[in-house]
């Protein structure tokens, strides 16, 4: 699966529905494991002239004192507006190649605020 190229973004800041919010954090879980939270969703149009939702993925966990703390953005997904079919995900090997990249260059990771971000 190749990466959707953005031609031009419609809106450079949004917010998705709980219900899409739900599809999408069940996406990552079954097929790319713990630990990813989509966030920042963009209308952005591709190349194609097609209009979609992209959206980061931030590696995201709980700490000792159970605070929700992220790494930082390893990867993203593409969204059908319409249907919410994902269209691209960036591939598991991928984004914990970028979560070791991430570490490697000493990134501590952040506070993250609760709810969709």
């Amino acid at each position: 699966m190749v990466v959707p190229k953005v031609k031009n973004v419609i809106k450079d800041k949004g917010e998705i529905s709980d219900e899409l919010d739900f599809a999408l954090m069940n996406f990552l879980l079954k097929n790319r494991g713990q630990g990813f939270t989509p966030c920042q969703p963009q209308l952005v149009e591709l190349e194609d002239g097609k209009e979609v939702i992209k959206m980061n993925i931030d590696n995201t966990f709980i700490d000792k004192n159970n605070n929700l703390m992220g790494l930082g953005i390893v990867g993203k997904i593409f969204i059908d507006p319409e249907s919410y079919e994902i269209l691209y995900a960036t591939p598991k090997e991928e984004l914990d190649e970028n979560i070791q990249k991430l570490e490697n260059a000493g990134i501590e990771p952040q506070p993250r605020p609760k709810g969709k971000y």
